[in-house]
């Protein structure tokens, strides 16, 4: 054997120890890295890092014990020694990428065959016990991804208050929720939407999720408010100062109410393309001249319930709920295009509380806990069984007061909200700040006519807007609601 062969053969048998020095080398420094990021973490998340490493690193086990392994039949490969025809079965687990939160930790999954979002929520509760955390939640991502998230701490039981701070959208085009599990923000689409039910049991947030969308909306020159509250109590005193018109629980009056939103709403679809230039008004957005009218109905069931006496007084009351509730249905089905929006609150939205064809016509629907499946049925649509996780029911732990479920635009399923608290005192002063944005838009919408007959005489030489529009313009205009109820 010459000198060279000899070379050769040392630098042969040198390259199996020079590959594990340098496999040795990377785990040393995979495993510095990973203790001194989690030396340097704060004492929070620590426990999140310790849990991501048990997870990533037991992974595949776990997957095969929990059920979540997809089992094929192929073909052994060429390299094999078995013959070509022979058939091998191969276990395929889904790949996960797994993240320390202050909350707990995020892990994302691929799905693989028959393995999707319905086999990961049925192995949650087995992956909860196997990872030992409190709860699992699981939810898809996009097609093809699932992300779990093993809760150390529930981030949704969290208070959060709402700052007074201008959101970072505008208010008449989205209505600013609250934030997501992840702490990011969410948004329900106000533009275009002309009712919402609020459902969900007393003292969980209902009210509170109401006084934060009118704080927002409050400040607006281009917002009128009829608050009706059906409790009866003080809760809207405060409220009432900055609303066009306002009631408690008497349905007369909250019936005449309706009556004149419904003129409101049947004058702007008749003049609204001789005085905006377009069919929908979201084709400019609302205006000082031409408000979005939000109608507040807390405890709305108050109004809808119909009597079945043979008395007068229950004939009466029975009347009075029926011209109620057609009037609320019209507001809804019609309102949409000229700027009219109804948002009724309940604690039980099913037919019986709000009938189905006004509740079923309302675009955005959020429920907060609920005690039946039948109560999140009504509210939220029969897919909301599929979704155990955001399910109402489970919201019923005090913990989760201020937590509400809704679909949001953009995202698959449901998700649950975190929505802020406002104190009573908050929405209070801010009602009284801008109390003298009140104004009658029936009486706006008279003014607007009466400036677009002005021009349509000076452009067409006597051209008459009420007789091309008669109905446009009220008889007389009665004052404002503020005026009415200092009266």
């Amino acid at each position: 054997m010459t000198a060279i062969d000899l070379a050769h053969l040392r630098l042969l048998t040198m390259v199996p120890a020079v590959l594990l020095g340098v496999a040795a080398v990377v785990v040393v420094a995979w495993l510095t890295a990973h203790m001194l990021r989690y030396l340097l973490a704060d004492a929070e998340i620590r426990p999140a890092i310790r849990v991501g490493w048990r997870i990533r690193w037991t992974w595949r086990r776990t997957a095969v014990r929990v059920g979540l392994v997809q089992t094929e039949r192929v073909r052994p490969p060429w390299w094999s020694s078995r013959p070509q025809t022979a058939v091998v079965r191969r276990d395929l687990v889904p790949a996960v990428r797994v993240r320390a939160r202050r909350w707990g930790v995020e892990v994302d999954a691929s799905t693989v065959g028959r393995l999707g979002l319905v086999e990961f929520q049925n192995a949650a509760g087995h992956l909860t016990d196997a990872w030992r955390v409190p709860q699992v939640r699981v939810a898809r991502v996009r097609p093809g991804l699932v992300r779990l998230r093993a809760l150390l701490v529930d981030p949704l039981t969290q208070p959060a208050v709402w700052d007074g701070q201008a959101a970072t959208v505008d208010p008449l085009e989205a209505w600013s929720a609250g934030v997501d599990a992840d702490g990011q923000p969410v948004t329900i689409r106000c533009s275009g939407v002309s009712g919402a039910v609020v459902a969900g049991l007393a003292g969980f947030g209902k009210t509170s999720l109401l006084n934060a969308r009118f704080c927002q909306l409050a400040p607006s020159t281009a917002v009128q408010f009829v608050l009706i509250d059906g409790k009866g109590g003080p809760d809207y005193d405060g409220l009432f100062r900055r609303a066009w018109l306002s009631a408690k629980d008497d349905p007369e009056q909250v019936r005449d109410h309706l009556v004149r939103v419904h003129e409101l709403m049947t004058g702007r679809q008749r003049c609204i393309r001789a005085v905006l230039g377009v069919k929908n008004v979201w084709h400019l957005g609302p205006s000082a001249s031409w408000p979005l009218v939000v109608v507040v109905v807390d405890e709305a069931h108050t109004f809808f319930n119909e009597s079945k006496g043979t008395d007068v007084e229950s004939k009466k009351r029975d009347a009075v709920a029926r011209q109620t509730a057609r009037l609320v249905e019209e507001l809804v089905r019609k309102g949409r295009n000229v700027g009219v929006q109804v948002i009724l609150a309940t604690q039980k939205a099913t037919g019986d509380a709000i009938p189905t064809k006004i509740r079923d016509n309302c675009q955005v629907a959020v429920s907060f806990a609920q005690r039946t499946s039948e109560a999140a049925t009504a509210v939220l649509g029969s897919d909301i069984t599929g979704f155990p996780d955001e399910h109402p029911r489970r919201l019923q732990d005090p913990a989760y007061i201020g937590v509400a479920s809704m679909v949001v635009e953009g995202r698959p399923g449901f998700t649950l909200v975190r929505t802020p608290y406002v104190s009573d005192a908050a929405a209070d002063r801010i009602a009284a700040d801008t109390a003298g944005l009140v104004r009658d838009p029936l009486r706006l919408l008279a003014d607007a006519a009466r400036a677009e007959r002005s021009d349509g005489q000076d452009r067409e030489g006597g051209g008459s807007f009420r007789q091309e529009h008669p109905a446009a313009l009220p008889a007389s205009s009665p004052p404002t609601g503020g005026e009415e109820l200092r009266r």
